[in-house]
């Protein structure tokens, strides 16, 4: 056991991890199911190891760097093996908005286009249809 938790230490290191991540980087080492989930429990006792506090910090971080909407952060924690509840949770408290007006400022090379390239933009930044809707119309 020793072993497996070394690695999934190992795998921590460089950045927080989901249970997900952990089982599948485990697996991947052909360690047993068993061994995964104890190692998994050792990990989550210590708080090493923690979906809600992933989620939390993830969607923090991803909006200090690049500010990302609703739809794209879903994604991306789906991804990463977040159950949907937790994510829902971690979305609540968002404002989509702040954020949608941030990532536009944020690229200067919008600040003279046309309202189809601000909204396409938005768009792949992962933002609702009518908090980019209601953004692009009142900064006209």
């Amino acid at each position: 056991m020793q072993d497996s938790i070394n690695i999934a230490l190992r795998f921590l290191k460089f950045r927080p991890r989901t249970v997900f991540e952990i089982e599948k980087k485990l697996k991947t080492k052909r360690f047993k199911d068993k061994e995964i989930k104890k190692v998994i429990s050792v990990l989550k006792k210590n708080k090493l190891l923690d979906d809600e506090n992933f989620a939390k910090m993830w969607i923090r971080d991803r909006n200090l760097l690049k500010p990302t909407g609703w739809y794209l952060l879903k994604s991306e924690l789906r991804k990463l093996g977040v159950a949907e509840k937790i994510i829902e949770e971690a979305l609540s408290d968002q404002d989509e908005e702040k954020l949608a007006r941030q990532a536009l400022e944020s690229k200067s090379r919008l600040k003279n286009v046309d309202f189809a390239k601000k909204a396409a933009f938005l768009q792949r930044r992962g933002f609702k249809t009518n908090v980019i809707y209601k953004i692009l119309k009142n900064s006209q």
